[in-house]
């Protein structure tokens, strides 16, 4: 598993999700709080140092709730197992904002300035989502080369899919891939970092994320309005 930084210059944040993060699907900041906003990105800016890395494991045969990546299985649910369909292989990944992040803002916290804390919660979380797009990009032009598509992704906590299979997941990867580590309770260290997996096949298709059926409010790929 190879991990790769991405230059700051080159990770595409979007503004809107920072925004849902910190309010709801219809949040738009005012003039001042824009310009905030844009202060903590830039700080976030030169201490961030945002990688990714990925596994690239054959599929077994996939059963109703479950998938079978590299012989082990991933309890991955209902919702996203019909999702990851035509699977000849599966790409576990994580993706995170790193280390250096996260020691930034244990400062910001440490300082007491609770609305750079909020506003810099939301920017991780965007950065950690902008290093995962990162990843799909590229594992999508290289599937491609082979004549196969993905998936989306999908993420242990989400649909269905228990965040203790979190152990499952990384049971598969290299230990502490790009710096990341699971605690206790199956939560990952950096906190602002995403694991999961994307489907690849010749046809496989990228479908909608299911969130009518899922209908769970605080998801982070922010579909449903809150």
């Amino acid at each position: 598993m190879e991990c790769r930084e991405i230059p700051w210059a080159g990770l595409e944040l979007d503004r809107g999700e920072i925004y849902r993060t910190m309010g709801s699907s219809r949040y738009v900041p005012d003039r001042e709080m824009q310009a905030r906003i844009e202060r903590v990105i830039a700080e976030a800016g030169r201490v961030c140092r945002a990688r990714f890395g990925y596994e690239v494991l054959p599929a077994g045969m996939p059963g109703p709730r479950a998938i079978s990546a590299g012989g082990a299985g991933l309890a991955t649910g209902s919702v996203i197992t019909p999702c990851l369909v035509g699977a000849e292989y599966y790409a576990l990944f994580v993706a995170t904002a790193g280390v250096e992040f996260d020691a930034w803002l244990h400062g910001l916290q440490v300082s007491g300035d609770l609305l750079d804390q909020f506003i810099a919660d939301a920017v991780g979380s965007e950065i950690a989502e902008a290093a995962a797009r990162q990843m799909a990009g590229l594992l999508g032009r290289e599937a491609a080369v082979r004549g196969m598509r993905i998936s989306n992704s999908y993420s242990p906590g989400y649909c269905g899919w228990p965040v203790r299979d979190q152990r499952a997941l990384f049971g598969l990867l290299p230990p502490r891939p790009c710096g990341v580590e699971l605690n206790a309770s199956c939560l990952m260290s950096p906190v602002k970092s995403v694991s999961g997996v994307v489907a690849i096949g010749r046809s496989v298709e990228k479908k909608p994320y299911g969130c009518a059926a899922c209908g769970k409010k605080d998801c982070y790929k922010k579909r449903v309005s809150t």
